[in-house]
């Protein structure tokens, strides 16, 4: 690999087929590139691990050694656990009920959808299959197998022509153009909607199977899947000339449904993610209409690419507002959404844990599988139609931090985790299906370790260099490691500790991301003591360049062709009319259930 950081180019256009579109590439390609021992980056991602169990373990295993192996799941591949656990008790909650607010943990201002409408955003941008953890990685030379566009690839896989298996309708009758929904088990004829389409294996058929690899994203997948043939449908009584057309409907119908999900993305995502500040900034330009004012995202010649500093290090913020368990409907313990009955008594479970040691159904949200039975997300659970409603922590150890507060009987929408430097034990765990490189499990199960790992595997920069070339104020040593003085965090990286801080001026960039907004991510509009709002100055301008750009470098996208289009001006445009504009995830979600926020 070139090491003279100049001479990472990351941009030249390859001329491929319309799913291989582009190069990764560097934003700050005059940066010099750090690189750290494998070590030193494991002792930081143990200090990064939250301890907030949500592992289901062996009945009658409650008192044994924490740090021994189990008998089965992740601990007898990758050996002992990779930090100290209290022991389980038979009478201690592993998670926290649904309904019952956390308010240091819990992100007062983001739903928990939008974690995961972030995984779906970024599979649909980026997908590197052949990218390891073992080997070192040139930007120049790996290939992004996603066009850098927002045009739902990952949905639409190459279309009904190539690949006729994801639509409905035969060739012979003229073509799908509507997508295959799931079917109920053991009634192959009877649709089931809030579930994939899959084969007999249990696979599903999809434009992107990454969207298969939890309980929810297949929902989200589900939900756009079933967007896609309500447009369809309106469009096509609106619109009579269009249904003697088939390809005309569906380009039309395609068209609609992309505008109306990059819309969502740069103006119901985005400015939560990034904060009201960065998004006025780079997206309006600072007025009231959309007006990209973008400096370090710079593709070649209008050719986007995907700069690695966002795809290693900024975008994979999310990792931090995964929560360990969810409910996903209300009043049913046997999807985590009693308050009172857990979900799985024999394990004390209130919320279904997004991984299990068990390799067993209906036990977590673990994915490339049939959902199980009467899973169907409530989304009132996952997006809220308006601000949640919060409060203060009057007293306790949480005094002064903003919680969410329990809604009406009709829903609580559960926040989403602060975007801190904390990850969630769960995601310190990996069962061997998700920790892999390529087709086989590495031995990585802690995911903050193989972030860390990936990101010096692409020799990024350091968080304090960018923050320099973004000309925002630097974290100081202080703000980044005086923290870890504490015992339990495990390593200290203070400037009084006992070895030398390997990271001392120098901190890997995802993580001075994460802690960066756990200092700075705070909101204008509510007082807190705890931020981690949104992401801070250094985070926030690297998504939101790299969103913005990517959509204006787009010459099909809205803000390309028609930069004062909204969902509110659709039906001038094709007599698409749903009734009320939709411009949020709610709203889509609300539109596309008719109103019952659910398909089951």
């Amino acid at each position: 690999m070139t090491r003279a950081h100049g001479i990472v180019r990351g941009t030249t256009y390859v001329n491929k087929s319309p799913q291989e579109g582009a190069r990764f590439g560097r934003m700050f390609r005059w940066l010099p590139a750090e690189n750290y021992e494998k070590a030193d980056l494991a002792n930081l991602a143990t200090i990064m691990i939250q301890k907030e169990t949500a592992h289901l373990r062996k009945s009658g295993e409650e008192g044994r050694d924490p740090t021994a192996p189990v008998k089965e799941g992740p601990d007898v591949v990758f050996g002992t656990v990779p930090f100290t656990r209290d022991p389980p008790s038979p009478n201690t909650r592993l998670d926290t009920p649904y309904g019952e607010p956390e308010p240091g943990d819990e992100n007062p201002l983001i739903p928990a959808g939008y974690t995961y409408f972030g995984q779906f955003i970024d599979h649909d941008l980026t997908f590197d299959p052949n990218s390891s953890l073992q080997k070192l990685n040139d930007p120049d030379a790996t290939e992004d197998f996603r066009t850098p566009r927002f045009d739902l690839d990952s949905l639409y896989g190459r279309g009904p022509d190539d690949q006729p298996y994801l639509y409905q309708d035969r060739q012979s009758d003229g073509g799908g153009i509507r997508f295959l929904l799931g079917r109920q088990a053991g009634n192959p004829s009877a649709v089931r909607r809030g579930e994939l389409p899959r084969n007999v294996e249990g696979r599903a058929l999809l434009g992107d199977p990454r969207n298969d690899e939890n309980g929810i994203v297949c929902q989200i997948q589900a939900l756009f899947l079933n967007f896609h043939n309500k447009v369809v449908d309106t469009l096509e009584k609106a619109r009579p000339d269009l249904k003697a057309d088939r390809p005309r409907l569906f380009a039309e119908a395609q068209r609609i449904v992309r505008w109306h999900y990059q819309y969502l993305v740069l103006n119901d995502y985005l400015p939560r993610i990034v904060g009201e500040e960065a998004w006025r900034h780079v997206y309006l330009g600072g007025g009231t209409k959309p007006h990209p004012a973008i400096e370090f995202y710079k593709p070649k010649d209008g050719q986007a690419y995907m700069p690695v500093e966002f795809s290693v290090a900024a975008f994979r913020f999310g990792h931090s507002m995964v929560r360990p368990s969810y409910a996903l409907r209300r009043g049913e313990a046997i999807v985590g959404g009693d308050a009172v009955t857990p979900f799985a008594s024999d394990d004390r479970f209130h919320r279904i844990p997004i991984f299990s040691d068990k390799v067993l159904p209906n036990v977590s949200l673990n994915g490339f599988g049939p959902l199980p039975s009467h899973w169907e997300i409530d989304w009132r659970l996952f997006f809220a139609a308006g601000a949640m409603p919060t409060m203060v922590t009057p007293s306790g150890p949480d005094k002064d931090v903003l919680g969410v507060a329990p809604q009406d009987d009709a829903h609580r929408t559960q926040p989403g985790y602060r975007i801190d430097s904390q990850i969630v034990d769960p995601l310190a765990m990996l069962p061997p299906d998700v920790a892999r490189s390529g087709n086989h499990p590495d031995g990585i199960p802690s995911l903050a370790y193989r972030n860390l790992l990936r990101g010096s595997a692409f020799s990024l920069p350091s968080g304090q260099n960018v923050a320099r070339a973004l000309r925002v104020p630097v974290l100081s040593e202080a703000e980044l490691w005086d923290d870890t003085k504490d015992p339990k965090r495990g390593h200290d990286f203070s400037a009084t500790a006992p070895t030398p801080n390997p990271f001392a001026f120098r901190a890997p960039l995802w993580f001075y991301i994460l802690k960066e907004s756990e200092l700075k991510g705070r909101s204008a509009h509510v007082t807190d003591k705890s931020a981690g709002h949104h992401l801070g100055p250094v985070g926030g301008r690297i998504v939101a360049e790299v969103l913005v750009g990517i959509a204006f470098n787009d010459h099909t996208s809205f803000l390309y062709q028609d930069r004062a289009w909204t969902p509110a001006a659709e039906k001038a445009r094709s007599g698409f009319d749903p009734g009320a504009p939709l411009s949020t995830m709610f709203g889509l979600a609300a539109w596309t259930t008719d109103g019952a926020m659910s398909f089951e």
